[in-house]
Formats: C-alpha cells, sequence, structure tokens
C-alpha cells in the first residue's frame, strides 16, 4: 500500500503500546501471523438484511479508532496512525447451494480463522456474512490483535448487532458517546511513563520477579518453540463442588477467582514439583472509566507469582494469593513488554520468559482452541450451578494424558478443600497423586511428549 504521507512531516503517527510491540515484531518476522488473529463468530437465526449489516460495519469503524489504524515500520521504530475513514468490505457469501450447508461453514470459518494478515498498513479487520438458509445466516469476524484484545471483541459484536438491528428497523443507532480515543490513550500512557508513578511500579515488578524464575517443569520444555497446536478439554465443577467453592469464598472473603487461582497453583506445584509458581492472570487493561467500551488493544498480563511449602495449610496458600494479586491489580498499569526488557530472564525464542501458564476466571469463555504460546491455559466462568471450565494447551509440548492430570489434580484439589481448607499441602499430595493414576491412560508403546516430574529436582531452575 502506498503512504502518500511523509512521516517526518505527519504528527499523526504514534508509537505502539504495549503487547503491540511484540505482534509487530512477530508480524515482521513472518512467525505464525494466523495466531495473532482473534475471531468471531455468530449465528443469527433468521433473514439479513445485507444493506444494515454494512451501514452497521461502517458505523463501527467510524466510531472506534483502533478499527482504523494502519501500521509501518520507521527508523524511529514502529508507528501507527488512525486513518481519516476506511471502507470495510463485508461481502455476503451465499452457502445455500452447498449439499451441508454448516459443514460448508464450519470449513470455510477455519480457513477464514488461519488465513494471516499480510499487510498491516491496511486495517487488519474483516467482516462476512454468511447465508446458510432463508432464516440462518452467521456473521463472522477476524480482527488482528494488535489493534484488538477479548474484551474489545464483545464490544464490537454487541455494538454491531444493536446497530444492525437499529438500520435493520429504520432508526438510528442510540450509542452513549465514547470519553477518549485510542491514541489519546496510548499517547497519554507513553508520557505517563516519566512519572513518579510509573518508576514505583517498575521497582515493584523487578523485585516480585526477581531472579531466579521458576520454570513450569511439565511436558516436553525443549519441544520446538515454532510448533504450537492448541486443544482443549472442556469440564465442569459439579454443583456440590461448586456450592461449597461458594461457602468457602465467603468465609475467606474471597472471589471465586481467587480460591480457583489458588487451587490452579497447588496443583501445578504438585506436577512440577516446585514450591514457586508463577501464574499469568490476564488484566483489561481498562483501569478508568473512561476507557469504558473503547474498542483497542489494551489487555496487559500480570504475573502473580505464589511462593509456597508442604507446611503450608491450603487456606494460608489463598490469604498470600489474594495478597499477591491485589499488589499486582494496583501495579497494572506498567506495560509487562516493557517489564521484559528490564528483567534479568533467559530469552527463548516461541516462549515467554516470565511464565508457561494463564488463568482467567470470568463471565465468559474465550474461543474453543483459541492460539496461545503458552503450555497451559485455564479459563473458568459460572454456569448455573456448577463452573465450566475450559483448559487450552499446546499438544506439541502436552501429551493429552498430561493435560488431563493437570485437570484431574485440579479438580481433587477443589474437592479436597472444600472438605476441609486447613489441609497441608503435604497431605494434598497423596489424593493429588491418587486422582491423576486415575486418568492416567498412555498407550502402549506410544511415547509421550515429556513426563510429568514425580521428584523434586535438585537445582530450583536448572
Amino acid at each position: 500500500m502506498e503512504d502518500p504521507y511523509d512521516f517526518e512531516e505527519d504528527r499523526a503517527w504514534f508509537e505502539l503500546w504495549n503487547g503491540q510491540r511484540g505482534m509487530w515484531l512477530q508480524h515482521q518476522l513472518d512467525e505464525s501471523r494466523a495466531d495473532s488473529n482473534l475471531p468471531h463468530w455468530q449465528h443469527l437465526y433468521e433473514a439479513v438484511d445485507i444493506v444494515a449489516v454494512r451501514r452497521a460495519a461502517a458505523f463501527l469503524m467510524d466510531r472506534h479508532q483502533a478499527l482504523r489504524l494502519s501500521f509501518r515500520d520507521t527508523p524511529e521504530g514502529p508507528r501507527q496512525r488512525v486513518l481519516f475513514d476506511f471502507d470495510l468490505d463485508v461481502p455476503l457469501v451465499d452457502l445455500t447451494g452447498a449439499a451441508d450447508p454448516t459443514a460448508e461453514l464450519n470449513r470455510r470459518v477455519r480457513a477464514e480463522a488461519a488465513t494471516p494478515f499480510d499487510e498491516l498498513a491496511t486495517p487488519p479487520v474483516r467482516l462476512k456474512v454468511f447465508k446458510l438458509a432463508a432464516d440462518h445466516h452467521c456473521l463472522f469476524v477476524n480482527v488482528h490483535h494488535i489493534i484488538t484484545d477479548g474484551t474489545s471483541m464483545r464490544i464490537f459484536i454487541r455494538e454491531l448487532l444493536l446497530c444492525y438491528r437499529a438500520f435493520a428497523a429504520g432508526g438510528e443507532p442510540e450509542l452513549p458517546p465514547l470519553a477518549t480515543t485510542y491514541d489519546a490513550f496510548v499517547r497519554g500512557r507513553r508520557e505517563w511513563l516519566a512519572s513518579d508513578q510509573s518508576k514505583a511500579m517498575e521497582v515493584y515488578w523487578l523485585d516480585q520477579l526477581a531472579a531466579p524464575l521458576p520454570r513450569l517443569r511439565i511436558g516436553d520444555y525443549d519441544a520446538p518453540a515454532d510448533a504450537v497446536v492448541n486443544e482443549t478439554l472442556e469440564f465442569d465443577v459439579e454443583a456440590d463442588t461448586a456450592a461449597g467453592l461458594a461457602a468457602l469464598g465467603k468465609k475467606l472473603r474471597v472471589t471465586p477467582h481467587i480460591l480457583l487461582l489458588s487451587a490452579y497453583a497447588v496443583a501445578l506445584r504438585d506436577i512440577s514439583a516446585d514450591d514457586d509458581i508463577v501464574v499469568c492472570v490476564p488484566f483489561s487493561g481498562r483501569d478508568t472509566k473512561e476507557l469504558d467500551g473503547v474498542f483497542g488493544s489494551f489487555v496487559n498480563p500480570l504475573s502473580v507469582r505464589v511462593r509456597m511449602s508442604g507446611a503450608d495449610p491450603f487456606e494460608e496458600v489463598v490469604r498470600r494469593t489474594r495478597a499477591v494479586s491485589v499488589a499486582a491489580y494496583a501495579h497494572s498499569r506498567y506495560p509487562f513488554t516493557l517489564l521484559l526488557d528490564k528483567l534479568d530472564v533467559e530469552s527463548r525464542p516461541g516462549r515467554n520468559p516470565v511464565f508457561s501458564t494463564s488463568f482467567q476466571f470470568a463471565d465468559f469463555l474465550p474461543p474453543a482452541r483459541q492460539t496461545s504460546q503458552l503450555d497451559l491455559c485455564l479459563f473458568g466462568r459460572p454456569d448455573g450451578d456448577r463452573l465450566r471450565l475450559r483448559l487450552n494447551y499446546n499438544s506439541r509440548r502436552l501429551a493429552k494424558s498430561e493435560a488431563e492430570e493437570v485437570r484431574s489434580a485440579f479438580l481433587a484439589v477443589l474437592r479436597t478443600v472444600v472438605e476441609d481448607v486447613t489441609v497441608s499441602l503435604a497431605a494434598l499430595a497423596e489424593p493429588l497423586a491418587r486422582a491423576r493414576r486415575a486418568t492416567r491412560t498412555v498407550p502402549a508403546g506410544r511415547r509421550r511428549l515429556g513426563a510429568l516430574r514425580a521428584s523434586r529436582p535438585g537445582t530450583p531452575n536448572a
């Protein structure tokens, strides 16, 4: 795409923020470009007015600056700017002639989700409407992570449907005005980096993540870094255990997120045989009310480091996890990517040098098989009287049997602590071992990608 603007004279260009930097570098290196896609699709069991859909898309392109971002490399580093306007093409794809429209839709959605954005000089947004029948359509949107995050995708889908309904009914969308813009957010945060508050947050994180950092000893750590194939395990926490956890959370005065994160850390400790566990907790990055409703890439990964010992009762681990999490949120404005430049960590291509796993409990689950270079990602949400969980794992580094052992250990922790929150981690070892053995199914003669460590290594970071 030819750029008519002279960068030196055009002050509309501004620096990238936080995770955008890493995604730009990954794109420039041509590394797994489709891994940065955030696809979403929504079925509509009704006739669809494609003209109203296109009007709704144009309305949102005008409303949200991040949907009109253009990127380029410069002698000063990568820069972005907001295009004055951008005409997003919204094709209607008719699948009604296919022998099996649903199967054809699934094939096309997989192909679309795996198609990278080769050019970031053009806003990396795609929107299509698939027609399966006169009263059945599917909206498919795919956006590059460099301009969006999970919260923004939910904003886009919600507002797209609201605008579509309004235009289809002959009216106008009623959306509240946005309190700020994406470029104002980035420019303001770049200025904030020079503040005393920023320096204090930097000191906190450098202390919190001081070397030596633990390495999650699970699966095949030395598997090729460029091989990422994500698989998922879906499972539930049964109603009686979920009720017990709710009561336990009230007793300990913690949220379900903190309680489940504590249990996850304990399960990982048992499996990896390490008393020091670092878990990534994605933070929305929307730390002021003025960012509510704004589309863009705001997410900032927080590192929750939990140190434990066999003598600790589970309730003490919960208190420790809560304290560390509260402190992490209090220092959440400092960008993780900038922190990486200052930490004493080993850099390995295709691997995050601080953590290998993430945890998030919210009111939604991300799309199944969401691409991640982390070994394990555990997501949870409430589901009536149960809890719905999804474990994403990289099958190039972990066998399915290993992921199943993680699930079994996690559930065993939950069932045990509901009965006795004072149980020590040492006492938990036997019920966790039984749970893992009960689900260990490795076909005879088949090499597992990595052996779950059953004994504590002699050197913490060997």
